[in-house]
Order: structure tokens, then sequence, then C-alpha cells
């Protein structure tokens, strides 16, 4: 049984994108110690942090998550429906961003708690446009099982990233090139995944008007009306996460965050990221809550197994090791990922089996638990500021809260499909 579940078509799937996605993230993990050994300080990393929150926040709504409902469409002809308007609206909504950061600056710094990077407000529309243009084709891709090409735009969007981002240091470029290459990073990725459609799909895709467009988006509302909103708010949480510590203990303690995350996201985003896209295609193939409850605990076996040996394995490394070969100015990293590593753990389980929220159409009370844990991880901060005053305390408040919340996002998964009608 074991050997059938790694011939399986899925796992073929998910060793594409994750040879993708291995590169992918294998390439900055081995350059970051050298950015922050001799070109960026814990400050810099802050300021991304709050850059890739804002810019997230608005990117990952930007399409109103209609590219979900590419992989999801009945026929093709939707499909190409559904990818033509979320490219329209991601367009729009950019445009309005443009906008607003651009002409009313210090109201958006205030809105987003973004003082620290009002230097590159002009960037975030940019950085809005192209992640969310990439994700809508790489939907698109996933739709017609094109995994190669996804593969190769990750790698493609980190050497664009990497290179950036030494190549400004080295100059010893006066701004942020951290958050320059993150712009280039997106800008390659995305015109990759662009030529790849014009050159191989333009010429198999059918325009049937744009009332059959609209018709096609009026029929998927549920990703707007519900998944948009929750998505937001996952968004939100992370935004609300660096800006908090930033605003209690200073640009150095939140960049000191923002590379934990970094590390931890090597052990468990590029699997993540890799399995979530293919289970979302298996979950839309599976019929019958039996068959869907087989398919969420057995893999969410392996995720466990994952989790246990990276949470391990975070605990065995000397916390001294770091500091001695980045810095004293680093000294705070170890300890900090110790800690958070058992948040991003259960996280990483939960949120790779996320999709089968909207698989059982269960959108609207995921958005009532996403309210929910926006406070928990809001409260779980302020109150370990305000009452312990540490910023260790803190933390640990903060990974608690997560810990929790995930348990039971991932135990109310299991009751939803128990309780699923029969297909």
């Amino acid at each position: 049984m074991e050997l059938k579940f790694f011939r399986s078509e899925f796992i073929k799937n998910m060793m594409t994108l994750l040879s993708g996605s291995a590169i992918a993230q294998l390439i900055p993990f081995l350059i970051l110690p050298i950015l922050q050994k001799w070109f960026y300080d814990p400050s810099h990393f802050g300021e991304l942090a709050i850059y890739t929150s804002v810019t997230m926040l608005l990117a990952q709504v930007a399409g109103m998550k209609y590219e979900f409902a590419i992989v999801n469409a009945k026929s093709r002809s939707e499909a190409e429906n559904v990818f033509l308007g979320a490219l329209i609206i991601a367009f729009l909504f950019s445009t309005l961003t443009a906008i607003a950061f651009l002409m009313i600056p210090n109201q958006m710094a205030q809105v987003f708690g973004a003082k620290k990077i009002t230097n590159y407000f002009y960037l975030i529309p940019i950085s809005v446009f192209f992640f969310s243009s990439f994700e809508t084709l790489n939907y698109w891709n996933n739709s017609q099982k094109k995994y190669k090409r996804i593969a190769v735009a990750k790698v493609a969007k980190t050497l664009g990233a990497e290179t950036t981002k030494i190549g400004l240091g080295y100059a010893k470029f006066a701004g942020n090139g951290l958050i320059i290459g993150r712009v280039i990073g997106e800008f390659v990725s995305a015109m990759l995944l662009f030529k790849h459609f014009i050159v191989n799909d333009l010429k198999n895709f059918h325009f049937s008007g744009l009332h059959s467009v609209l018709d096609s988006l009026k029929q998927n509302y549920r990703f707007p009306l519900f998944t948009m909103p929750s998505v937001f708010v996952g968004n939100l949480i992370n935004l609300v996460f660096i800006g908090l510590f930033m605003s209690y203990f200073g640009a150095e303690k939140a960049g000191v965050i923002g590379i934990s995350v970094v590390y931890v996201s090597v052990a468990f985003g590029l699997i993540s990221q890799s399995f979530s896209q293919v289970f979302y295609k298996e979950l839309n193939d599976t019929k019958g809550k039996e068959s869907l409850l087989k398919l969420y605990l057995g893999n969410a076996k392996y995720l466990i197994i994952i989790s246990i040996i990276a949470v391990v394995f975070v605990q065995l490394i000397p916390s001294n090791w770091v500091a001695n070969l980045l810095g004293e100015k680093w000294t705070d990293l170890m300890p900090t990922l110790k800690i958070l590593v058992f948040s991003y753990a259960v996280s990483f389980i939960t949120s790779s089996l996320s999709f089968i929220y909207m698989r059982v159409n269960k959108q609207k009370q995921m958005l009532i638990f996403d309210i929910i844990h926006l406070i928990m991880v809001a409260s779980s901060i302020y109150i370990g500021f305000h009452h312990f005053g540490s910023f260790r305390a803190t933390l640990i408040s903060y990974t608690i809260a997560q810990v929790i919340y995930y348990s039971f996002a991932f135990s109310i998964a299991i009751v939803f499909i128990k309780n699923m009608e029969e297909e």
C-alpha cells in the first residue's frame, strides 16, 4: 500500500512541483547567511517583513480568489473565462492600489502601520500586480497539469530575487535591496508564465466575450464572497503579527522574526506549497465523504511525521552556532526560531490541507474561524507584552495561541467531512 502511494499520479505531480520548490527554497537558504553577515542588518529584514505583509495582504485578494475557481471549473471554456476575468480584476485592483498609495501615502501608512517603508510605497502596486498575475497563471497551469512550468517559474523567481539582493548589497545600495530584490523576483516569475501562456496556450484559447466572462464569474460567486475575506483575514494576521512586534520591540526584533520565518519556511514551505496545489486538484477529483476523509487523514499522517522531524531537528541545533557564524547582531535568531517552530509545525499541517474547507463548502464557517484566529493572535501578543513585558514571553504567548487554533482547525475539518452530504 505504501509503495502504491509513492507511485500514484498525485505523488508524481507533487514531486515535480517539489523539485522546483526545493531548488527555489534552497537558493535563498544558502544565500541568506551571506546577506545577513555582510550586507543587511536585522532592521532591513524587519522592513522587508512589513513590506511583504502589506503586499501579500493586497495581492492575495487582488484577483478576488477567482484563481481557485480555474481548477474547480466544470469545463475548459469556464476555466478560460474565469482565468481572463481574474487577470482583469487583478489589473484593476492594482491600478486602484497605485492611486491610493501614491496619492495619499501618509494615510495608507497609518492604515497599514507601514511608516517604516513609505519610501517603497511606489513598489507596492507593482508587487501586487505581478504576484496576483503569477497566482492566476499558476492555477491556470495547475488546471492544465503543466507542473513543470510552475516549477521552473519558482526557480526563476528565486534566482531573480537573490541575485538582485546580492548585487545591490555588494554595490552598497542606499535603499533596502531586499525589497527591490523581492519585486524583481515577482516580475521574473510572472513574465515567464505569461510567455508560456502566449507561446503555448493562447492559440487554443477561446475568448467567448465579456458577457460569458461575467457569467462565469457570477457562477463562482462563493470565492469572492467567502474565500476572499477568509484569505484577507489570514494575511491580515501576518501583518498584525509583524506590525505588533515591530511596534512593541522595534525593527530589529521584527527582522529576527522575519528571518526565523524564512528559515522555518525552507523546511515547511517547499513541501506545503507543492503539496497543497496538487492536493487541491486531487480533492476536486475525489467523490464521496469516505474517500475524502481517507484522502485527508492519509496525507495528514505524512505531514505530521515531517513536522515532528523538523521540530526535533531545530531543537537540537546549538543556539550559539548562529551567533558565531553570523555575528553578535543575530544572537536572538536561534532562540526565536526554537519557539516559533512549534507554531509553524502545526500551521504547516493544517495549511497544507486547508483546501478541504472549500471542497466541503465551509468557506463561510472558516471566515468566522479566521476572525477568531485574528483576535487570538492580536490578544496573545498584547497580553504577552503588557503582562510579561519580554520578547521571549510574548513569542511563547503567540505560539501557544497558534498551536491551539491550528489544532482546532485540523479537527473541525474532520467533522465537516463526516457531516457533508453524500455526492
